[in-house]
């Protein structure tokens, strides 16, 4: 009998016992972990995006954000300015506690590019030439031909008469040439000097461009003396400048 009532009251005490741990625990449930969580939410802080900023202005809003920046590395970038910075770790919009480190990489601008020195060329003198074999012959010489210009000249039509730079100067190898190739002579419409006196036509044919050829004289008494009758070219047509127009001119017979 002693014995049953012994293990009534341990049973009922070991009841009571989980009966006020249990609301000890459901009490700590309600009151404590919310704090609790709460508090860990605080101190969870979202990564800013400091990507492609300048040093001092990540620094910054770094500072704003309890947070810490570290630059990690210095590279060269091509696309990045020098003293921004091309990449972060944690990335943007990662969480990470309260006074956490992000490491960036810093660029060092643009690498620079080693100077490769380049071969100078004296340009040769290639006036007189075909075009054709101005350019053969300059790129033998390590030269290269760029823009050609035609110009009007007494020279034939597709020579070379002149070179840019001018023929002696030294240029590097990477600098094209530009050559300037003759048109030809200017043609011009010869005038009609008929009826004229032989200086009256010498002045308008030096106003063309032109000058007075051979002068043949005849006698004839269909025409005034000392007139101009004739002329070759005919008038109208057209010649270079500095052609020679030949003419008739009627003399009294002496």
């Amino acid at each position: 009998m002693y014995y049953t009532q012994s293990s009534a009251k341990i049973f009922w005490l070991s009841f009571l016992t989980s009966l006020i741990v249990s609301a000890l625990v459901s009490f700590s449930m309600v009151y404590f972990v919310p704090n609790i969580l709460e508090k860990s939410k605080e101190v969870a802080l979202e990564v800013p995006d400091v990507e492609r900023l300048d040093i001092q202005t990540a620094q910054m809003i770094m500072d704003r954000n309890n947070l810490s920046l570290v630059i990690a590395e210095r590279k060269s970038d091509p696309d990045i300015e020098k003293d921004r910075i091309i990449y972060q770790e944690p990335a943007p919009g990662t969480e990470i506690g309260k006074g956490g480190i992000v490491k960036v990489v810093v660029s060092d601008g643009a690498p620079v590019e080693e100077k490769i020195l380049k071969r100078e060329i004296i340009i040769p003198d290639v006036t007189g030439f075909e075009l054709n074999q101005a350019r053969v012959f300059l790129a033998e010489k390590g030269l290269k031909v760029g823009k050609v210009e035609e110009k009007l000249s007494s020279e034939p039509k597709g020579k070379v008469i002149a070179t840019v730079p001018e023929p002696g100067k030294k240029i590097t190898e990477d600098i094209a040439l530009k050559l300037i190739v003759s048109s030809g002579p200017e043609e011009v419409e010869v005038p009609d000097v008929r009826k004229k006196t032989l200086y009256q036509a010498k002045n308008i044919l030096s106003e063309r461009g032109l000058k007075l050829g051979n002068v043949r004289e005849i006698t004839s008494p269909e025409y005034p003396f000392d007139i101009i009758i004739s002329q070759d070219p005919k008038p109208g047509e057209t010649m270079k400048k500095g052609s020679r127009v030949n003419i008739t001119i009627n003399r009294e017979a002496s």
